[in-house]
């Protein structure tokens, strides 16, 4: 289980989480929405040590995360694996490359982290890269350079290279941003696969809203730093989606009900 007890976060004198409480029990699956700028980026970068909060605890599993303790930050950042909007790929070197590069957070030191980090890595990791491209279904471009994929193909590919730490929770901050809608849905697919079969915890930041509501029993809604709604997708009705995007009434929001 997650754990965040009032989490706050300044930057540059502006509030940017607010006193955040939040439970997520392992195995869940969860949309977090708002505007830009309400705090969803920064609230799973807390989880990671990405951002290290001003006030507050977050404790995974009953150990509280110690931003201080680069061993403690590093014992906690092996379970959580990071998808990025962006990907966060090396294009230049190969599809398989990318993904045996996941292998390094499960390191503390020793040897195993020297060969690994000099591109030496051992029969039994290039032998789960590859079972993990076969999962992400992108094993037939293994030996391909990342920078010759499309933009669908290289999130299979980063989504590959998280699951290489064998994380137990998985952050994923706006996947499906630079997509189309049909690579968009297969990618949600995928992580909602991996949720289910492998049992890892999802978080993910979206801004599509019907993806959201097709996709997701449990949504968390931000507005200016704070959780407006945490609950079920049906619960969150039109006025107080409209209300959460500060919009006029549209056709974009109607299968929302009044």
């Amino acid at each position: 289980m997650i754990s965040l007890q009032n989490i706050t976060k300044k930057f540059k004198g502006d509030t940017v989480l607010d006193n955040i409480c939040l439970k997520i029990q392992q195995g869940e699956s969860i949309a977090i929405i708002g505007p830009s700028g309400s705090g969803k980026t920064t609230l799973i970068r807390t989880i990671n040590g990405f951002v290290i909060p001003d006030n507050g605890s977050i404790s995974i599993d009953g150990k509280e995360i110690k931003y201080s303790d680069k061993k403690n930050l590093r014992q906690m950042r092996k379970r959580i694996g990071m998808i990025y909007q962006l990907f966060n790929l090396v294009e230049r070197t190969s599809v398989l490359e990318n993904v045996l590069a996941g292998s390094l957070g499960r390191y503390d030191n020793g040897v195993g982290l020297v060969l690994s980090t000099i591109g030496l890595f051992s029969k039994e990791e290039k032998e789960k890269a590859m079972e993990l491209l076969r999962f992400v279904d992108i094993e037939h471009k293994a030996s391909e350079r990342v920078d010759r994929l499309s933009g669908g193909e290289k999130q299979r590919v980063a989504i590959a290279r998280a699951l290489m730490q064998n994380p137990d929770i998985l952050l994923a901050d706006e996947p499906i941003a630079n997509l189309d809608p049909k690579t968009s849905q297969k990618i949600i697919d995928l992580l909602l696969k991996i949720n289910e079969e492998k049992g890892i915890t999802l978080l993910c930041v979206l801004h599509h809203i019907d993806t959201v509501k097709d996709n997701f029993n449990r949504v968390i809604a931000l507005k200016k730093g704070k959780i407006i709604f945490d609950g079920k997708i049906s619960l969150l009705n039109k006025t107080e989606l409209l209300s959460l995007y500060e919009i006029e009434e549209s056709e974009e929001f109607e299968w929302m009900a009044a």
